[in-house]
C-alpha cells in the first residue's frame, strides 16, 4: 500500500489544497497543473485502485513524485513541468493494466489524450518523460511482469498440464484396480460372512447334541439300573419259593398272598421302566435330528445368495429344506405315558383280584 498510506494520502491532500490555491501566470503551466491536479485527484479518492495498478512506477518513481509534491512551488515551472510528467506515468501505467476488455474513463481518457498532444511543447529533457511513458514504459512493464518469479510458473504449464493428465491416467487405473480388488474383498467378506453364520448355527446345535447325548447315556445307565431294580423281586421270590418247596412245605395261599405286592411293585417299576425308556427313545430322536442339521450345514454354506437366486424360479424349492433346519426339536411328548395311566392299571389290578 503506497497511496493508500494515510501518510502519503496527506502528501496528495496537501498539494491538491495548495495547488488549487496558486495563481500561476504562464497559462500553458496553468492547464499542465489542473491536468496533473485532476489525475493526482483521481489517485487520492480510490488510492486502492491505483496502488494495484502502478507498481512499476510506484516502484521506480513514487518516493520522487512524493517529494515533488511536498516541495511544490507553483512559482517554479520546473515542479509543475516534473510533477506534471510523472502524473501522465502513472495514468499511461493505470491504462496499460486497467484489464482485459476494459478501457479508461472517458474523463481520465480525455486527459491522457491532452497530455499526450502537449508532448511536442515540452522542454527537452521533461520531453523525454513523456516519450518514454507512452513508448517504453509499456514494454518495461510487460517485461518485468514476464520475468516475474510468480510469473515463471505458467511458463511450464503446458508441461506440467501433459505431466498432470499423465499422473491422472495412472491414477484412475489404480484406482480402478483398487476398486476390483476391494469388489473381490467384499464378496470374499460376503462369502465368509455367511460362513461363519452357518459356523455358528452347527456350533449352537454341537453344543446341544452334547448335552442331548450326555442326557442319553444317563438315561440309559437308567434303564439298566430299572432294568435290574424290576427283576430283582422276581429273582428273590423265585428263590424263597425254592428254598420253601425244597424245606418240604407245600405252595399254599400264603404264597399267593405275598405275590400280590410283589406284582403292584413290578407294576409300578414297570411304569417307571417306561418313562425312563420314553424319554431315552425321545432323547435319540432329538440327536438324530440335530445330527442331520449339522450335516445340512456343512454343504450350505452359500444358503442365504443361493436361496434368493432359487426362489426366483421358484419359491418352494427350499421350502423343505427350510422346514428341517429352522423347526423345533421334536421330543414327541404325546407318547409319553402318564402318571395317571400307571394308576389306572394298578387299579385295575386290585378290582379284578378282588373279584376272585
Amino acid at each position: 500500500m503506497f497511496f493508500g498510506n494515510k501518510d502519503n494520502a496527506q502528501i496528495l491532500a496537501e498539494f491538491l489544497r495548495k495547488s488549487g490555491a496558486a495563481h500561476i501566470d504562464n497559462e500553458v503551466r496553468a492547464v499542465r497543473l489542473s491536468l496533473a491536479r485532476d489525475i493526482i485527484n483521481y489517485i487520492y479518492k480510490s488510492p486502492e485502485g491505483w496502488d494495484e495498478r502502478c507498481t512499476f512506477n510506484i516502484k521506480h518513481i513514487g518516493d520522487q513524485f512524493l517529494k515533488w509534491l511536498m516541495n511544490f512551488d507553483p512559482q517554479k515551472g520546473v515542479d509543475i513541468d516534473h510533477i506534471y510528467s510523472m502524473s501522465y506515468r502513472f495514468v499511461c501505467e493505470f491504462d496499460f493494466l486497467v484489464g482485459a476488455g476494459q478501457e479508461l474513463g472517458m474523463e481520465l481518457r480525455s486527459i491522457k489524450t491532452k497530455m499526450q498532444d502537449d508532448i511536442a511543447e515540452m522542454d527537452d529533457d521533461v520531453k523525454s518523460q513523456m516519450i518514454y511513458a507512452s513508448y517504453i514504459m509499456p514494454a518495461n512493464i510487460a517485461k518485468d511482469f514476464i520475468n516475474d518469479a510468480n510469473i515463471g510458473v505458467f511458463k511450464n504449464f503446458e508441461q506440467r498440464k501433459v505431466e498432470a493428465e499423465k499422473l491422472k491416467a495412472q491414477w484412475d487405473e489404480e484406482i480402478e484396480q483398487k476398486k476390483i480388488t476391494t469388489e473381490a474383498l467384499k464378496d470374499k467378506l460376503d462369502e465368509y460372512k455367511i460362513g461363519f453364520n452357518f459356523v455358528g448355527l452347527y456350533k449352537g446345535f454341537s453344543d446341544l447334541a452334547i448335552k442331548k447325548t450326555n442326557e442319553s447315556f444317563w438315561l440309559f445307565w437308567s434303564l439298566i439300573f430299572m432294568g435290574i431294580v424290576i427283576v430283582s423281586p422276581l429273582i428273590f421270590e423265585i428263590i424263597f419259593a425254592a428254598r420253601e418247596i425244597y424245606g418240604g412245605q407245600s405252595f399254599s395261599a400264603n404264597h399267593l398272598i405275598i405275590l400280590i405286592p410283589l406284582i403292584s411293585v413290578e407294576l409300578i417299576l414297570i411304569y417307571f421302566f417306561r418313562i425312563i425308556l420314553a424319554n431315552y427313545r425321545s432323547v435319540k430322536a432329538q440327536i438324530m435330528q440335530l445330527e442331520l442339521r449339522q450335516t445340512l450345514c456343512q454343504f450350505i454354506q452359500s444358503y442365504a445368495g443361493y436361496s434368493v437366486e432359487i426362489k426366483k424360479q421358484d419359491s418352494g424349492a427350499l421350502e423343505k429344506f427350510e422346514n428341517i433346519i429352522f423347526s423345533g426339536i421334536l421330543s414327541d411328548p404325546e407318547k409319553l405315558p402318564s402318571t395317571f395311566d400307571g394308576l389306572e392299571q394298578i387299579g385295575n389290578l386290585i378290582k379284578s383280584v378282588k373279584g376272585s
